[in-house]
């Protein structure tokens, strides 16, 4: 996504490009699509997490899923995901600290972070 258009996972009311009214589904923009547990229901996933890297250990905690979701590929245990949540300060029209606190604030209450799923 380089050009500030909707996303999947765009807010309901953020706005961007395509949605300078913020994203509506009554208008017909649509939800925003819970990709991690879409994806965690599916027989062939051995790995679903979401990270964000908002702070430092957010980050550390988003290697460890990443490592951890190779290991797995690896191991030839399934399919995995690791969705990240993370900022655009310019499309948000925000300075990068208040990018970073607004996906804390905003962001994960709708995409909870967390494994989903690991067998």
């Amino acid at each position: 996504m380089t050009g500030g258009q909707m996303a999947p996972t765009t807010l309901i009311g953020q706005r961007t490009a395509t949605t300078p009214w913020g994203r509506n589904p009554e208008l017909g923009d649509g939800w925003p699509l819970k990709i991690s547990e879409m994806a965690a229901m599916l027989e062939g996933a051995c790995f679903v997490a979401r990270s964000s890297i908002s702070k430092p250990a957010g980050v550390v905690q988003t290697r460890a899923c990443i490592k951890k979701a190779f290991m797995k590929q690896a191991e030839f245990k399934g399919f995995s995901l690791v969705e990240v949540l993370s900022p655009c300060p310019t499309v948000w029209q925000k300075s990068a600290p208040d990018a970073m606190a607004w996906i804390d604030s905003d962001m994960t209450k709708y995409f909870p972070l967390g494994i989903l799923k690991e067998r």
